[in-house]
């Protein structure tokens, strides 16, 4: 066990080195919205205080505390703390392989499955970021790995250590509290059966719980802290009103977006191992469930065509739109038949995924069970919140990856070699993607540093979303912003085009100055996006362009 263990740390160690060595050198930029939880690092480096902008929709607490630690000793610009989240995806990916191996999972597929974690598209952009999802998995791998160890004549001080880091996560996203139920929940359904209890036992139960309980209470505490007794973010504020439309969106949109999409995202990154379900007696489940999910699909398709589009693939460092520019539209769309190519994908990985479930459902031991019912209640939550997104959908990954190491898959060399084969495959085009971001984002950088050179202000130069929210947003020096502080901002509070803009595509009314060559989708290739400056006579109004939508906040 412990030499399976070393093995799997070198494979996720040597998976990150040579993906830095590809990237190399890092942008020294900021990654969609982690520009908030950057600055959020800096802000406290010269002021001492833990303060948030008022654009901030989250408050993550422990990731900024992580962040000033780090940037203390390797400092606090972008990159370092790029790299400072590098750490703990490394640091992940090595705790879910040991919790896979905890939760009985063969030794090859608990390595495969780890595979599909760090290979996994999302996963390994958002590795290079300061986002939120990369340290709010690593605090719910930890708690999870925990509670399995929590066992023997330590089970006590597990316990302890699980709630504690639960905790932890719930102080980078609220969704960490899902990680108490999951625990107490799989202790309600297993230990009552295994040690012969009751409920009516209530000094064992009492020992048990007062962790996840003292752990319930601090989140409890934090939370009316923050939006009850401290200052909210404008931003926060706004959004709250949004809980009246609930009841007003169709229901073949919760189906699709909020049931269908999650599943079909599942599919397609955990595909590698869950189409392999073919190879075993349960092929006949697959092939009937593939196509009944497809038809189900096409059906919610039909009858609901808005955004997000299915399947949805956002989080993809290689897409125009992780760029957030002017231009072309800010939200992942297809256009063209490769949409039914990777929905078939999709669908059939769906149905491995759910006859791999089926078929350990009744040997799940008490940690996996922790796993999945924290996932299905994640899962649940982000229906009426409509986080139809898949950065919010690769929390659910390590569930369904812990799934498809569990199921049984045969021992042969073509079956392991093909699901390392397809993992690989994956990872490749994720690190494609991600280096097509890191170069794309150091075009626009030296852009904007090439006009500041020259003497263009930077409020005249709208350089997309990511980069004028580090650049122009302005703080107090003490206390929250308010929205009438931030007025005026391209692309994060008004509508107007500067007077020169990075755009995707040219702007009609504007004079186009420079065409920018980045990498292709894959990091092969080359495509443009383009310096568009406003005429300097016009008649009437100076051109204007929709907001591009910004990626939904964490």
């Amino acid at each position: 066990m412990r030499r399976a263990g070393w093995a799997a740390a070198a494979v996720v160690v040597g998976w990150y080195v040579f993906a830095l060595a590809i990237l190399h050198p890092l942008t020294d930029a900021p990654v969609v919205d982690s520009w908030l939880y950057g600055s959020a690092v800096r802000r406290y480096l010269r002021t001492g205080e833990i303060r948030f902008a008022g654009y901030s929709q989250a408050t993550p607490i422990a990731q900024v505390v992580y962040g000033v630690a780090w940037a203390h000793v390797f400092g606090g610009n972008s990159a370092s703390l790029e790299l400072s989240v590098v750490a703990l995806a490394v640091l992940c990916g090595v705790m879910f392989h040991a919790l896979a191996l905890k939760c009985g999972a063969p030794r090859w597929q608990a390595l495969a499955a780890t595979g599909l974690l760090i290979c996994n598209p999302c996963f390994m952009f958002l590795s290079f970021s300061f986002m939120t999802e990369i340290p709010f998995l690593t605090a719910i791998v930890a708690a999870h790995l925990a509670f399995a160890n929590a066992e023997g004549r330590r089970a006590q001080l597990w316990l302890w250590l699980a709630a504690a880091l639960s905790a932890i996560a719930f102080l980078i996203r609220p969704f960490g509290a899902m990680v108490i139920a999951g625990c107490v929940g799989a202790m309600i359904l297993y230990d009552t059966r295994l040690r012969g209890m009751n409920l009516r036992d209530r000094a064992v139960w009492a020992e048990m719980l007062v962790p996840f309980g003292a752990a319930l209470a601090i989140c409890a505490g934090v939370w009316i802290g923050l939006t009850v007794l401290g200052p909210k973010p404008w931003e926060m504020q706004l959004n709250e009103n949004h809980f009246r439309y609930i009841f007003r969106v169709p229901l073949a949109n919760y189906l699709r977006a909020g049931v269908l999409g999650p599943a079909l995202y599942l599919g397609t990154v955990l595909s590698p191992l869950a189409i392999l379900q073919l190879t075993t007696p349960r092929w006949r489940r697959v092939v009937m469930g593939g196509a009944g999910i497809f038809a189900a699909a096409m059906l919610l398709m039909w009858m609901d065509n808005r955004m997000p589009v299915t399947p949805e693939y956002s989080c993809f460092g290689g897409w125009h739109n992780v760029l957030i520019l002017r231009g072309q539209a800010n939200r992942f769309s297809w256009n063209s038949d490769w949409q039914y190519a990777f929905l078939i994908l999709a669908s059939f990985g769906a149905a491995g995924l759910l006859a791999a479930f089926a078929g350990i459902f009744r040997t799940l031991g008490r940690s996996a069970a922790a796993i999945l019912i924290a996932a299905t209640i994640y899962w649940l939550a982000t229906i009426p919140l409509w986080f139809y997104n898949d950065r919010y959908y690769l929390v659910l990954v390590p569930a369904g990856a812990i799934v498809m190491a569990l199921a049984p898959l045969p021992r042969r060399r073509l079956v392991m070699a093909a699901g390392f084969a397809m993992t690989f495959a994956m990872g490749l085009m994720s690190l494609g993607g991600t280096y097509a971001y890191q170069r794309g984002m150091a075009a626009i950088l030296a852009t904007r540093n090439e006009l500041e050179r020259k003497g263009v202000p930077r409020s005249a130069i709208d350089a997309g979303y990511a980069l004028n929210g580090e650049d122009l947003y302005r703080y107090p020096k003490h206390g929250i912003d308010t929205m009438k502080l931030e007025a005026g901002i391209p692309m994060i509070t008004s509508e107007k085009v500067g007077e020169y803009t990075i755009a995707s595509e040219p702007i009609a009314g504007m004079e186009v100055v420079e065409r920018l060559e980045w990498p292709g989708p894959f990091g092969l290739g080359h495509r443009y996006f383009y310096l568009v400056k406003t005429p300097a006579a016009h008649d009437g109004n100076p051109p204007t362009a929709a907001p591009a939508a910004p990626q939904p906040k964490n």
